[in-house]
């Protein structure tokens, strides 16, 4: 019965990208530590996290096309995105966490692998934990604070930035480097007015997180890194 009962909570608190857990029975506070070398647990969470995160409009078009290339072009942006936010995330992390004592330092190879991953995806506005994120070196937080920044997509039950505002600006960035006025991607054009909705989206949210970081620390006995980790 408790296992049926934390399944299903579990469940819809994934898919929803809430975070909340009820595994403070075990160990108050812990979050999902317990189950660091649990790859069912994990990755069961994990994929209902990125399933959540996707966006039922991505789910749609998938269940009606099938096929990539006939996907629309938000489609196509929102899979590629997010596979490269997950990846370069999953990499990046264990890569600067891979000896810290306090996170992944302990652990074997596999369990590195698979905590590395998961703090990859669950920092996607999910905001479960198996490690520890107090115990995180400045830069994984750093790192950090960019990946919940950007959150999930748009239309998903994730929050943040959304994933296509952010590659959006990417390729507006880009053309401006190649001294073109127009953004492409997959032969079709982003209008203009599309481009200045995602700079202004973008500036809103760093400035209210950069401002809400001084705010956190200035009245609070926290540095300023682990401030601007709470308020984005």
């Amino acid at each position: 019965a408790n296992a049926l009962k934390w399944g299903v909570f579990h469940a819809f608190s994934a898919f929803c990208n809430a975070g909340f857990d009820i595994f403070g029975c075990i160990t108050p506070g812990a979050s999902l530590m317990e189950f660091q070398s649990d790859p069912v647990v994990l990755l069961t969470l994990g994929a209902m996290v990125v399933i959540g995160g996707l966006g039922f409009l991505v789910w749609q078009d998938l269940a009606e096309n099938r096929v990539f290339r006939k996907c629309s072009v938000y489609t196509r942006l929102v899979l590629l995105t997010t596979a490269g936010l997950l990846l370069l995330g999953w990499a990046v992390l264990c890569l600067l966490e891979w000896n810290n004592p306090g996170t992944l330092g302990p652990m074997d190879l596999e369990d590195k692998l698979l905590n590395g991953l998961f703090q990859s995806i669950t920092l996607r506005t999910a905001g479960f934990a198996s490690i520890d994120q107090a115990l995180l070196t400045d830069s994984s937080k750093a790192v950090s604070i960019v990946l919940m920044l950007l959150g999930g997509s748009s239309g998903s039950t994730a929050g943040g930035l959304k994933t296509v505002t952010f590659i959006v600006l990417i390729l507006f960035m880009t053309a401006r480097a190649r001294g073109r006025s127009t953004v492409c991607v997959f032969k079709r054009t982003i209008p203009q007015s599309q481009v200045l909705d995602a700079m202004t989206i973008a500036f809103l949210m760093v400035a209210l997180a950069f401002f809400g970081g001084v705010f956190i620390s200035a009245t609070s006995a926290v540095n300023f890194v682990d401030a601007l980790y709470e308020a984005v």
